[in-house]
């Protein structure tokens, strides 16, 4: 199934894709709540990161979870919740759970950007069973499940970027730039993992990376919704041992690349450590 299909439903998803329908009307709401936070910003305060080090948290990213996850209990009564705000370290994860991350990308979000999302995954026998992107600064929601993709909204709104446009954490653009140095390949700073890769799975950049971290940089909420929609697009997320994301057990990851099509060399290259200098 092409991304460029997915401006309607295709056959079946409405049936299937019942965790969007489920969870559609919180949704909405916290689509509101956002946008009374945009009119009226109230102050962040600083929060250990599960990721390392600290990051902001607001009580926006606070209301939301509280919404979701009343919500995700209603609807799925015995199904845990994993939701990032609240946690101090990455939990076990329970072979079926709700993954949730009520904002990702509270920072950009707090600079005025649009790179932020919420991202909501259901793991069944520990995989990937459905996902929902909810991307509110463009009006679009992405659902997906293994041979699934559905898209609300008009994926002419997100950015489009150009072939050989591999995207990536602003803090890694220059890494990334300088190991693609001669391919053809350029990179393109955009915050939030989840959006990088709804991105990928829509069509409007070719491929996304997340370099490895030796601490591990990735969550286990912060991915496999998103790779789910990329595997229905046709494409892969996979990390640095090979595994792809939409079929194995969430965890924490060191890196990970998302693509609509195999990704060559060059691309490939950049999961492995770079080669150190000769003395």
């Amino acid at each position: 199934m092409s991304a460029r299909r997915t401006n309607r439903t295709e056959p079946g998803a409405s049936a299937d894709l019942y965790l969007e329908r489920t969870l559609r009307p919180a949704l909405g709401t916290c689509r509101q709540d956002i946008a009374r936070f945009r009119a009226a910003p109230a102050p962040a305060r600083d929060k250990a990161s599960v990721h390392g080090g600290h990051e902001p948290v607001t009580d926006l990213d606070l209301t939301l979870q509280d919404r979701l996850t009343t919500e995700i209990s209603r609807a799925f009564p015995g199904i845990p919740v994993i939701a990032e705000e609240g946690l101090a370290e990455i939990p076990e994860l329970p072979d079926d759970c709700m993954l949730v991350d009520p904002l990702d990308g509270t920072a950009p979000f707090l600079a005025g950007s649009s790179d932020y999302a919420i991202a909501i995954c259901l793991v069944r026998d520990g995989i990937p069973a459905q996902g929902v992107i909810d991307l509110p600064a463009h009006d679009i929601r992405v659902s997906a499940a293994p041979g699934l993709l559905h898209l609300t909204g008009d994926v002419t709104r997100l950015p489009h970027h150009r072939p050989r446009t591999v995207l990536t954490s602003p803090g890694h653009a220059d890494t990334v730039q300088d190991r693609l140095s001669g391919t053809g390949w350029s990179a393109q700073p955009v915050a939030t993992a989840s959006v990088k890769i709804t991105y990928v799975a829509l069509g409007r950049a070719p491929a996304a990376v997340y370099l490895p971290r030796p601490d591990g940089g990735a969550a286990p909420w912060d991915y496999p919704a998103a790779a789910l929609a990329v595997a229905a697009a046709g494409g892969t997320v996979h990390d640095t041992t090979g595994r792809d994301l939409a079929r194995a057990r969430p965890a924490r990851l060191d890196g990970w690349l998302a693509s609509l099509q195999p990704p060559d060399a060059d691309l490939s290259a950049l999961l492995r450590p770079p080669a150190a200098p000769h003395p």
